[in-house]
């Protein structure tokens, strides 16, 4: 009699209604339950009512207390975890089709159908992209998802690549040429085909779009500078405004390099034939002369100039490092020319480094590592390779090259798109200030160090550059790591701004054409001076796009890197091997170290630290583990570590600390 009673409906409405509501994002946990994580707290989610819910998804619910605990009775599905996402195809009772979901938190199978223009037959552990089509909070049903596109088998030994492209949305082909090119521009170019211009790259690049030639500026029988040319790869000579080539390379906006191969931003008769500056073949280009005094600091206006130029020789980043330190049995150029264009190369950049030294900044001396690859994929080897004599003279001079982009940009056309670096994040200035007291100062000079790390100093481009100049000299990995942590990132920019993290008062990249979108703009723009032809700002369209795109590239890396150091380690797990690593996150979950004899990212559980959770305790504004109250970990921190586990579902691997 009860049921139909509409006072007690009212009763149950009004209860309903005065219960307290929350926002948050669903954890799932190894057991049937979960919690509902907020800004401010935690609450419990029951088996049952994780059953309609996906970890990660964004819900409101109803809180109500029982005894001590507070629970979460989720009410309405706010934002899904799942849309578009990465799957393998399994096949479930009565060989019904599903998917699993490529995360580590999200085990359940879901039911799928495959969509009807995709004839592609699927076997089980093949790899697909999937959207979800229902959710039980949403549409009062089950998990259903659509397979709208095959990846790779399950047995493809490129699936980290394939895969990793599909989750970013990358098409893993190059852009799509013309059938024919022609030299679209009918401006006269200067002839330089005489000089002796030489290419430094590595021994395998094609797409070869940096050339240079330098000689020495004599004043009667004395040197007194460099005159320093570059030239620079020109494929807009050959590409439409308006064609699809520009289109499509407006939407990559990258050449993405990837473990053993690249995937190019123009088609590759272009990229790697019509526009690389190859030995002995003449081609357009966009040229720069720029005339410094001995100490490399610019002393002219640099000038721009379209021109054809002919590369003498392709030199190789090894062989010239080799020779010019002098290693026995070292490569030796072929022409004397060649010779004393690295012997002359080697000074200037000497000279740029300490010039930059003194009045900007140097980048950290970190290997990059890179992947050797067999035929079928598998990593052979890992290789960490160290910044050389080689590669310090090419990116001097890309690095002078680009501030003289950027003036010429600024002072004749007032835009361009311009890399700029704010330093720290305006709302961090107080923390940096304090951080920097708490570690530099003492009572003797804690007045002056107040004053020179002062918030406004700080938000100032020699502010900035004087703090780093102060911290360069000491040996401590720390202060680099956390202050590493209150920075903004770089932006692209249609107007001058500064960028701190190079210390300059000026950058704008138009070197590497063939690979960057930005700098094909660049050279439209400069063109257009030259010319005297009208032009446009760069769009915040475009700008937002190579933001995206440069975010996007750094993910395939990250992800594609963090399979293949699985894939390697794997069948060294068992023998537990040790390395030397260094401590770059911290969390409560545990230490996040990177090994320095490869680079791989292994994580060790705060479990594996110690045996009682609660006196352990990581502390966000430190970038510190505590434990018993005592610090005992910090970010920066050297650690032998012990591989103890390789996880390829999650791309994760484990370890301890070593004895």
């Amino acid at each position: 009699m009860f049921q139909n009673n509409p006072l007690l409906s009212q009763l149950k409405q009004q209860l309903h209604a005065s219960k307290p509501r929350v926002e948050g994002i669903v954890k799932s946990t190894d057991k049937a339950f979960g919690f509902l994580e907020t800004d401010k707290e935690s609450f419990f989610i029951p088996p049952p009512a994780m059953k309609k819910l996906m970890h990660g998804d964004k819900i409101s619910a109803t809180i109500e207390t029982l005894g001590d605990k507070k629970q979460a009775e989720p009410e309405a599905l706010l934002e899904p975890m799942l849309t578009r996402f990465i799957a393998r195809v399994r096949f479930g009772k009565e060989n019904k089709l599903q998917v699993l979901v490529d995360h580590p938190n999200i085990n359940q199978p879901i039911g799928a159908s495959q969509a009807k223009d995709l004839q592609q037959e699927l076997g089980a552990g093949d790899w697909v992209v999937a959207t979800l089509k229902t959710h039980p909070l949403r549409d009062d049903r089950f998990f259903y998802a659509q397979i709208n596109e095959f990846i790779c088998r399950a047995d493809d030994e490129f699936a980290p690549w394939w895969v990793t492209l599909a989750r970013h949305e990358q098409s893993r082909y190059p852009v799509e040429g013309a059938e024919h090119y022609k030299l679209l521009e009918q401006h006269k170019r200067e002839d330089l085909s005489a000089l002796h211009f030489v290419t430094i790259d590595s021994e395998s690049t094609q797409d070869m779009d940096d050339a240079l030639y330098i000689e020495p500026l004599l004043q009667e029988t004395r040197q007194r500078g460099w005159k320093l040319t570059v030239a620079i790869a020109d494929p807009t000579a050959y590409i439409a405004l308006d064609s699809q080539i520009e289109k499509d390379a407006r939407q990559r906006c990258f050449t993405n390099y990837l473990p053993g191969f690249d995937i190019p931003m123009l088609p590759r008769e272009l990229s790697d034939d019509l526009c690389s500056l190859k030995p002995h073949q003449t081609r357009p280009a966009l040229v720069c002369r720029i005339e410094t005094d001995l100490t490399g600091a610019i002393n002219a206006k640099p000038q721009f100039i379209m021109a054809n130029i002919c590369s003498k020789a392709k030199l190789s980043y090894d062989r010239v490092s080799d020779y010019l330190e002098e290693k026995a049995g070292a490569w030796q150029p072929e022409q004397e020319e060649s010779a004393q264009q690295i012997r002359r190369l080697h000074q200037f950049a000497l000279a740029r480094t300490e010039l930059r030294r003194t009045q900007a900044l140097l980048f950290k001396e970190k290997p990059d590592y890179r992947f050797v690859l067999a035929d079928n994929g598998k990593v052979t080897e890992i290789k960490a390779e160290f910044r050389r004599s080689a590669n310090q003279i090419v990116e001097e001079c890309m690095i002078i090259a680009n501030i003289c982009a950027a003036r010429y940009l600024h002072q004749n056309l007032h835009t361009g798109i311009f890399n700029t670096h704010a330093g720290f994040d305006k709302k961090f200035l107080k923390n940096v200030q304090q951080f920097l007291l708490n570690n530099l100062a003492d009572a003797e000079n804690l007045d002056e160090l107040t004053q020179r790390y002062s918030a406004e100093n700080l938000a100032t481009l020699e502010g900035y550059r004087r703090m780093r100049h102060d911290i360069e000299g000491l040996e401590n990995d720390y202060l680099e790591a956390r202050l590493r942590r209150f920075l903004t990132f770089a932006e692209f920019k249609a107007e001058l701004a500064p960028h701190f993290g190079l210390g300059l008062e000026e950058y704008a990249t138009w070197t590497s054409p063939i690979r960057k979108y930005s700098d094909m703009v660049n050279h439209r723009l400069i063109k257009a001076f030259i010319c005297a032809e009208d032009y446009t700002q760069p769009s915040e369209e475009v700008l937002a796009r190579l933001q995206e795109a440069r975010r996007q590239n750094r993910l395939v890396e990250r992800d594609i890197a963090d399979w293949l150091y699985c894939r390697y380690l794997a069948p060294l797990a068992e023998q537990q091997p040790i390395f030397e690593g260094e401590v770059q996150d911290i969390s409560r979950g545990g230490l996040r170290v990177q090994l320095k004899e490869n680079g791989a990212s292994l994580f060790i559980p705060a479990s594996a630290l110690h045996d009682k959770k609660e006196e352990m305790e990581a502390n966000s504004e430190e970038l510190a583990f505590y434990i018993k109250g005592e610090r005992k970990y910090k970010i920066g921190d050297k650690l032998r570590v012990c591989l103890t586990e390789v996880k390829e579902e999650t791309r994760s691997l484990i370890g301890r600390l070593a004895p």
